[in-house]
């Protein structure tokens, strides 16, 4: 069985403000909206903290809030100095997908209040939630200033294009420095990728098409792609009962209906001969896909039996089907080969942020605080550059909506040392689904990570900066940085 986690998604950008200047880029501007085909996307749900335990990789999430997280629980001296919170974006509704959700069900799918793909209103205020947190504890670990908004370039978020991407990182900021009128920049381009967040689709950074293969080929092993069928046999069953796929219009249009089996389709890998565009076809990406999908639904606050029809009633139903979700995405997002490509300038922009170095981000000088609002591709992309594993207690979904990988720089006075910690923050399912007020005293679920390789036996996870710097370097494509 592989290692499981998320993949991300992309779709109709709207014109959004710009932000204060960056180091690498000159100011943005507005552009126009575009749309863009979706690639298929995904989310969360919930599960007993009992239920879920941790992998190779991770701690136990730290329920106190406003706490030093685990990873340095045993060195209170530490100041914390900045931090790099790469999120993906919130709530969105059901981007387009192949084959169209309509032809893989015979019921009529929710209607969402925004377009295909987009971030909702409801989705903007869960994040908002996880700013005010964030809030909260920067400004008692004394990085952000109280009872004032943070200076100019101090908080920055640079965003994706995408609407998604787009209003995230401007809740977020709202949610950090409330009534301060911080607004995430982006790229002036909205009708072209931003190689920050799409490195081989931009071209930037494109896939060889036969060495993608082979590094899928050698993850999956003897079996190959039909081996994901067997192993993961009840998910796709499961799916395929919730869907009521052999009553669905694909069904219905194929030469023999009667015969027409879900788990029967063939598992497909498709690379473009550009090497900018791949993804995964058959019954393992359907059935990633539409867990997501009711997995956004039940986070949306939808009524009872519009999520998945009210078929899923159990954690462990939640659990199963989620497991083809996680299984995509850790195939196509972090298989080492695929997430170097596709990972390493956003790898190399939060090692630059994290340095304070002055090129190589979109951080401005005097930054502490800096938002990448990105997508669940994104997050898997660096868990598989930097070999992070992890299960979330109380969430299916290992990237849900809204959640971070928290990269945070720490000095020792006593040894004059700086340290990185990494964690996964993130709103637990029930947390996303009765948009719970997030504070100090309610806080999300935080996991601290072990960055192997990187261990430092006197201090748990924590990684000392020079060596998180040579662990990065090392694992990043050079030429792809060539083009920062």
């Amino acid at each position: 069985m592989l290692k499981q986690i998320a993949i991300a998604d992309r779709v109709d950008p709207a014109n959004r403000c710009e932000g204060p200047p960056h180091r690498r880029h000159p100011n943005p501007r507005p552009g126009n909206d575009r749309t863009a085909p979706a690639s298929i996307s995904r989310s969360a749900l919930a599960l007993s903290l009992a239920a879920i335990l941790c992998v190779a990789g991770c701690a136990a999430p730290s329920l106190a809030g406003h706490a030093l997280p685990a990873n340095v629980s045993t060195t209170q001296h530490w100041q914390l100095e900045s931090v790099v919170i790469v999120s993906r974006h919130g709530v969105r509704s059901p981007t387009r997908t192949k084959p169209p959700l309509q032809q893989l069900s015979p019921q009529a799918w929710p209607t969402w209040p925004v377009q295909p793909g987009q971030l909702t209103e409801r989705g903007a205020a869960l994040v908002e939630q996880m700013g005010r947190y964030y809030g909260d504890w920067l400004r008692e670990q004394h990085v952000l200033p109280a009872g004032t908004c943070p200076t100019p370039g101090q908080a920055y978020a640079w965003a994706d294009v995408d609407q998604r991407t787009r209003l995230t990182g401007d809740a977020l900021l709202r949610g950090i420095a409330p009534g301060c009128g911080l607004a995430a920049a982006h790229q002036t381009a909205l009708d072209k990728d931003d190689p920050v967040f799409h490195s081989t689709e931009s071209g930037v950074c494109p896939l060889d098409p036969q060495q993608a293969r082979r590094a899928i080929d050698a993850r999956l092993g003897a079996g190959g792609l039909a081996s994901l069928t067997s192993t993961y046999a009840a998910t796709l069953a499961r799916t395929s009962d919730v869907l009521q796929f052999r009553s669905s219009p694909s069904c219905s249009q194929a030469p023999q209906p009667d015969q027409c089996r879900f788990e029967a389709l063939p598992n497909q890998v498709r690379i473009d001969d550009s090497g900018r565009h791949m993804r995964l076809d058959g019954p393992l990406g359907i059935a990633s896909t539409v867990s997501e999908v009711f997995l956004l639904e039940y986070a949306q606050g939808l009524p009872a039996d519009q999520v998945a029809w009210g078929r899923i009633t159990t954690t462990a139903d939640w659990q199963r089907l989620l497991q083809a979700h996680n299984a995509q995405f850790d195939l196509m997002a972090k298989t080492p080969y695929l997430a170097q490509r596709k990972g390493t300038p956003l790898l190399a922009d939060v090692k630059a942020a994290l340095e304070q170095a002055p090129s190589g981000t979109h951080a401005p000088a005097g930054n502490r605080v800096y938002v990448l609002g990105a997508h669940d591709t994104n997050l898997a992309n660096l868990a598989g550059m930097l070999r992070l594993d992890w299960t979330l207690p109380d969430q299916p979904d290992n990237t849900p909506p809204g959640g971070a990988l928290v990269f945070s720089r720490w000095r020792d006075p006593v040894s004059a040392t700086d340290y990185v910690t990494v964690e996964l923050v993130y709103q637990s399912l029930e947390q996303l689904r009765d948009q719970t007020a997030l504070s100090l005293a309610a806080p999300p679920r935080r996991m601290s990570l072990s960055l192997p390789g990187c261990e430092d036996p006197a201090h748990g996870n924590a990684c000392r900066l020079q060596d998180f710097s040579r662990l990065v370097e090392q694992s990043l494509a050079p030429d792809c940085v060539a083009h920062q």
